[in-house]
């Protein structure tokens, strides 16, 4: 899917393992950030789409969405924009682009949870239609901005 005449969103592959983990740790310090050994798994054997988009060869993010057997929701495990490249629209070409492939695998419902700390993501999500469902006292084990409390969001697909 073209985004402008030099951005692209295409699947996520092997080789884009180093850069996507780069962009992780650079979005989520210490702890919060996924692991390699976690992110491979997500990326490429874990019942998911992923994602990135990238522009003149340069990964600037990526999504990964899970897709639990027998359900009619996709899950929005992750969504990062390289902090270099952020106010550009990005996050929300990716969640868009993973939602249709949501709709193509019959999902009715996308969900995701997020920090009540992280207000950019917040904006991103309710702007993209998503609605506040559950608060989630502790989700995290580690504070993400602030707290460990997150908000469970849903949308309509």
């Amino acid at each position: 899917m073209e985004t402008s005449p030099r951005s692209l969103i295409r699947p996520a592959s092997g080789n884009d393992l180093d850069a996507i983990l780069e962009i992780e740790q650079k979005c989520f310090s210490g702890p919060l950030a996924y692991s390699k050994r976690q992110l491979v798994y997500l990326i490429l054997h874990a019942n998911n789409a992923s994602f990135v988009e990238s522009c003149e060869g340069v990964i600037r993010g990526f999504i990964i969405a899970t897709y639990p057997q027998r359900s009619l929701t996709g899950h929005i495990e992750t969504i990062d924009v390289d902090p270099t490249y952020t106010k550009l629209g990005i996050g929300l070409k990716l969640l868009t682009f993973a939602e249709e492939d949501m709709r193509k695998r019959g999902k009715r419902w996308s969900q995701l949870e997020v920090s009540e700390g992280n207000k950019a993501a917040l904006e991103l999500y309710k702007k993209a239609g998503y609605t506040p469902k559950k608060q989630i006292k502790r989700y995290y084990k580690y504070e993400h901005q602030g707290t460990r409390d997150a908000m469970r969001m849903v949308k309509t697909l």
